[in-house]
């Protein structure tokens, strides 16, 4: 049988994810002009948490078994780590929903479950890393010396935050026209393109 990833029918999952990328995008774009942001992002949260919700449901019967089982195949360490990165991601989205129903209390921000999904994020990212070969004996790739670079990326990463504690309020606050509208911004940079375009060829 021809490996997947060396596939060259019709139907890639390359086309697949381009088509809802773009149907996805040109939603949420052509939306951005009607619906406020905070509205927006809320309906996005849900439709995140959704999602993360299905995914679990489907994978946690396989999820279960391979964490269960005495001899574990490199694809069971796949399996745990979908669904430990999902049920992450619903919590994550969850919190989302939350917090803007909430009114945005500072607080919340800062509650001890949050370090429950991080963490779930991160040991999920670790399961997918250290099960080379998992998939058609090809992905994911043996690659103990990226592995090791990431983890001290994130140590040092750590440290020089927590030390320095940078103040990047003014950059953020230069930077919340962009960040805040982002698609009235781009609708007004092609404006200005096209209109200096439009100069090059009278």
């Amino acid at each position: 049988m021809m490996p997947r990833y060396d596939d060259t029918s019709p139907e890639t999952i390359k086309k697949q994810i381009v088509f809802a990328t773009i149907v996805l995008v040109g939603t949420v774009f052509m939306l951005n002009f009607f619906v406020p942001n905070a509205d927006l992002i809320l309906a996005e949260r849900i439709f995140q948490a959704s999602v993360a919700a299905t995914v679990v449901v489907v994978y946690w019967p396989d999820a279960r078994a391979a964490w269960l089982t005495q001899s574990p195949e490199r694809g069971d360490y796949l399996i745990v780590g979908v669904t430990i990165g999902w049920c992450a991601t619903f919590c994550q989205a969850m919190f989302s929903v939350i917090f803007r129903l909430a009114g945005m209390p500072m607080w919340f921000t800062n509650i001890d479950a949050n370090s429950l999904w991080i963490l779930m994020s991160a040991i999920s990212g670790v399961l997918h890393i250290v099960a080379p070969g998992a998939v058609d004996g090809v992905v994911p790739r043996r690659n103990r010396i990226v592995l090791g670079l990431g983890m001290g990326v994130a140590v040092m990463g750590i440290c020089v935050v927590l030390w320095t504690r940078p103040d990047i309020s003014d950059y953020v606050e230069a930077s919340r026209f962009v960040l805040e509208d982002t698609a009235s911004w781009f609708l007004g940079l092609i404006d200005r393109t096209s209109a200096g375009m439009r100069g090059w060829f009278r």
